[in-house]
């Protein structure tokens, strides 16, 4: 019965960390016309990328979640990790929806920074659960630099 409870633990983490791409959706379908005509820096991946890079990002973000808080729910850490979640929610309606990409620029500063506290936090919990986070964090970092050069560039 264990691992069927620990199996749904997973799978609601996993479910919970989709959320704020699936959220998103919409403000993206609905302004690409908008995105295209924005100047863009160079190493800018093609439009297909994004969704792929986070979705998988997203899984992982789950699954470090998992790791952190299957057994106990760690106050500190939990508060973290749903405001990131909720920093990263607000980046494309932000963006792509208000069309601010100073907006944009301060929500992303604002989430590689408040990720460094959650990894962190995550590190005192569970090392492996930390470390999952490392690869949201180079990509959050390569889509600073994306974000502020678009900003700078237009």
């Amino acid at each position: 019965m264990k691992n069927g409870t620990m199996l749904v633990k997973f799978v609601v983490w996993l479910v919970i960390c989709q959320l704020p791409g699936l959220f998103g959706i919409p403000y993206v379908f609905n302004n690409m016309a908008w995105y295209r005509t924005l100047a863009h820096p160079p190493l800018t991946p093609p439009d297909f990328l994004f969704s792929l890079v986070w979705g998988a990002l997203y899984i992982l973000l789950g699954t470090s979640a998992f790791l952190t808080f299957r057994e106990k729910i760690h106050g500190h850490a939990m508060m973290l990790f749903v405001g990131q979640l909720a920093l990263n929610a607000c980046w494309t309606p932000v963006f792509f929806g208000a069309h601010s990409l100073t907006g944009g620029l301060i929500l992303i500063v604002a989430m590689l920074t408040e990720l460094g506290f959650l990894f962190r936090a995550f590190w005192q919990i569970n090392r492996t659960a930390a470390w999952l986070l490392a690869p949201y964090g180079l990509w959050l970092a390569f889509a600073t630099y994306l974000t502020a050069g678009t900003w700078g560039m237009n």
